[in-house]
C-alpha cells in the first residue's frame, strides 16, 4: 500500500514537493489516501474524471517518489446519490472492501472538491514509504 497526499496550491507545484517540510509551507490543504499502487490511483481520477495525469518521477527527493498533476481538470460536485453510484463503481473496478475508513477518505476528497477547485495548482503527491 502506498501514500498518496492531495494538494492543493497557489504556489508552483516544485516550491511544494521539494521537502515534506515544503508541503507544509506552501500548500494551503493536503490531505493524505492510502491506495494499493498508481494503477488504483490513476482509477480513482478517471472516475473523477481525470483523464490524463501526468506524473513526474523525484528519484533524488527523500520524502516524495513523485507527483502526479491534475490541475488542468476540476473535481466534480457529486450528488449523494452520483457519491454512491461512483463509490459502488469504485469498489466493483477496485475490488476493494467497503469500510467507513473507505468511504470517509473518499468523500472528503470529493467535499474539498469546491475549494480545490480554486487553486492554481491541483496534484497527488507519492510518498517515498510503503505501507
Amino acid at each position: 500500500m502506498n501514500s498518496y497526499v492531495f494538494a492543493v496550491s497557489n504556489n508552483p507545484i516544485t516550491a511544494v514537493y521539494a521537502s515534506l517540510e515544503a508541503m507544509n509551507q506552501n500548500c494551503e490543504e493536503y490531505f493524505q489516501v492510502v491506495l494499493e499502487n498508481n494503477d488504483e490511483l490513476r482509477t480513482l481520477m478517471d472516475l473523477l474524471g481525470v483523464e490524463r495525469l501526468p506524473m513526474t518521477m523525484l528519484s533524488s527527493n527523500v520524502d516524495f517518489a513523485s507527483v502526479f498533476d491534475y490541475s488542468a481538470y476540476l473535481l466534480p460536485q457529486l450528488s449523494k446519490d452520483n457519491f454512491d453510484a461512483f463509490y459502488d463503481e469504485w469498489l466493483r473496478r477496485t475490488g476493494r472492501e467497503t469500510s467507513m475508513d473507505e468511504y470517509g477518505q473518499l468523500i472528503f476528497l470529493q467535499g474539498r472538491g469546491d475549494l480545490w477547485n480554486k487553486m492554481k495548482y491541483r496534484f497527488v503527491l507519492c510518498e517515498t514509504y510503503t505501507y
